[in-house]
């Protein structure tokens, strides 16, 4: 029996997590668990609870032929509860996809993004991962066909993590547009857009709120995940968990407090 964990940042009640285990209960011979925050944790990252402790409750998950939990913290909170909680049998699960989020996360939301941490976290423990959001924030109750859309992808997630061909140490992240299925150009493997919205705070009557201006949609020059996504495209980026500037490691050998004190001798 192949095992697939569901996880969320948007809570354990919320409809994306409802459709991405509906998409996920189509694939043959495979055993569904979900296990996502009790209540909303969107933008927490990576964060875990370790001065509170967790408790995991189980949970009616409309209707939904799977095993469910609540668990009181963060999605990564809530793969680590799977992983060394919840299985008795021992059988750990084959494989994580955490979402379906309300709006996209693209380019450097992968640093704040709940969602992202579950897929991360799946990987942290040896565990593929794969984090799904959908470009519906100013329209959160419409999934559309979202459904349809990401079948043929967790289908062949599936497939690989089943022959153990994804790459150690990559979680994947998948932004979809928020168009009808018959206007989805492509699936499309795509980079990060690292800079393609600017931070502002506005000023309210309890302090500043955090919002962004995004920019007008450009012509699609790059494979950048932003664009692809505002163009029609689902965009798919392979994000690699070791961020260690590899070649620029070497270049540090020529600095002068590696050179002074980098070697020395007990």
């Amino acid at each position: 029996m192949f095992r697939i964990l569901v996880t969320n940042d948007d809570g354990i009640d919320a409809l994306g997590i409802k459709r991405l285990t509906e998409a996920l209960l189509t694939l043959e011979g495979a055993e569904i668990y979900v296990v996502a925050p009790v209540e909303e944790k969107s933008g927490v990252g990576h964060g875990v609870t370790y001065r509170s402790a967790l408790a995991p409750e189980k949970h009616d998950f409309y209707g939904l032929p799977v095993k469910a939990w609540a668990v009181n913290g963060n999605p990564a909170d809530c793969v680590k509860s799977a992983y060394y909680l919840l299985f008795e049998d021992g059988h750990k699960p084959d494989i994580v996809f955490s979402g379906i989020n309300v709006g996209t996360n693209l380019g450097r939301d992968i640093y704040y993004s709940g969602t992202c941490s579950g897929a991360r976290e799946a990987v942290l423990l040896g565990i593929p991962g794969i984090a799904l959001s959908y470009d519906n924030w100013f329209d959160q109750e419409n999934y559309g066909d979202v459904v349809q859309m990401i079948q043929p992808l967790v289908s062949e997630f599936r497939e690989k993590a089943e022959k153990r061909e994804l790459p150690p140490n990559v979680f994947w992240n998948i932004n979809i547009p928020h168009v009808p299925l018959n206007q989805i150009k492509g699936i499309v493997p795509a980079t990060l857009s690292l800079h393609h919205y600017e931070d502002k705070y506005n000023e309210e009557a309890e302090g500043y709120f955090l919002t962004r201006e995004y920019p007008e949609v450009m012509p699609l020059a790059e494979p950048l995940d932003y664009d692809l996504v505002k163009h029609g495209y689902i965009a798919v980026t392979p994000v690699h968990i070791d961020a260690t500037d590899r070649e620029f490691l070497q270049e540090m050998g020529e600095w002068s407090f590696v050179k002074e004190w980098g070697k020395r001798e007990d």
